[in-house]
């Protein structure tokens, strides 16, 4: 990012700052600016050649289009256009939350197989996405690959438990944007899963994470799961500072990603 847009994002938040929308101006990071995470998503299905894939919060469709291989989708509500599911004959739906999903149906069998590539984008609180990762990746194996979007927030007022309303999206610095507190599941996973591979990128507008060298048969997170809630519940991402917290993730370029075919060197297990 040039200085000069950087320094209009400062301005810019200084603004709303004074105007009494943002209760302090350092509680931002300047603003993503790789490609956009879909633009990502579909690189990935291409260069990894996905066997089987899974994915949570589907909604529209625009992040299960890119899949070829046989897939498994759930979201409570499915919203996809006319034709999408002809399209797509080796995709099987569940109009259900995730963990009723889990609770109710075997993934592997499902897919005929354990999950290449999984993509969670459920509800954006951090102990529903503890869950999703940890019941996936009992189906992965060691080359898998699970994808979790909306953890590199950029602004403390897209981190709310709660999704903003039309009044506070009005004066938000995303509007659109609404990332929950899943940004939790970073120190979770370093602090609790060290054996895991994180490859954060700065895909636009929330981020994209990579988490490679799964184990399917860890139970770390499962064992610990109450603990850890109870432990992270009330984290406050501007105790850390939101720069600091996007700095620490040490991003990588989205750009060089899609660069050439460099993603799967670049999230490699090994």
């Amino acid at each position: 990012m040039s200085a000069t847009a950087t320094e209009q994002d400062a301005t810019d938040a200084v603004t709303q700052w004074r105007a009494g929308h943002i209760s302090d101006p350092v509680r931002l990071a300047p603003r993503l600016s790789g490609a956009g995470y879909q633009r990502l998503l579909a690189a990935t299905h291409r260069d990894l050649k996905p066997r089987t894939y899974f994915e949570i919060g589907t909604r529209l469709g625009d992040s299960l289009k890119w899949a070829t291989c046989p897939s498994v989708a759930v979201d409570p509500v499915f919203r996809l256009p006319e034709g999408f599911v002809e399209a797509r004959p080796r995709l099987q739906l569940f109009s259900m939350t995730s963990d009723e999903f889990f609770r109710r149906h075997d993934l592997t069998e499902c897919l005929g197989g354990p999950v290449d590539l999984a993509f969670l984008d459920g509800l954006h609180r951090f102990e529903f996405l503890l869950r999703d990762f940890m019941n996936t990746e009992r189906h992965c194996h060691a080359q898998s690959a699970i994808l979790l979007h909306d953890c590199v927030p950029t602004t403390s007022e897209i981190v709310r438990r709660e999704q903003n309303g039309p009044r506070e999206a009005a004066f938000d610095v995303m509007p659109r944007a609404w990332a929950g507190d899943v940004w939790k599941l970073m120190p979770i996973l370093r602090r609790y899963r060290p054996d895991l591979k994180i490859t954060a990128f700065d895909a636009t507008p929330t981020g994209l994470v990579f988490v490679t060298r799964l184990d399917p048969a860890s139970t770390v997170l499962r064992d610990r799961y109450e603990d850890i809630v109870a432990e992270f519940m009330e984290a406050d991402i501007a105790a850390i500072g939101v720069s600091a917290f996007v700095a620490g993730l040490a991003l990588n370029s989205a750009d060089a990603a899609l660069a050439a075919g460099r993603l799967p060197a670049m999230i490699a297990p090994a």
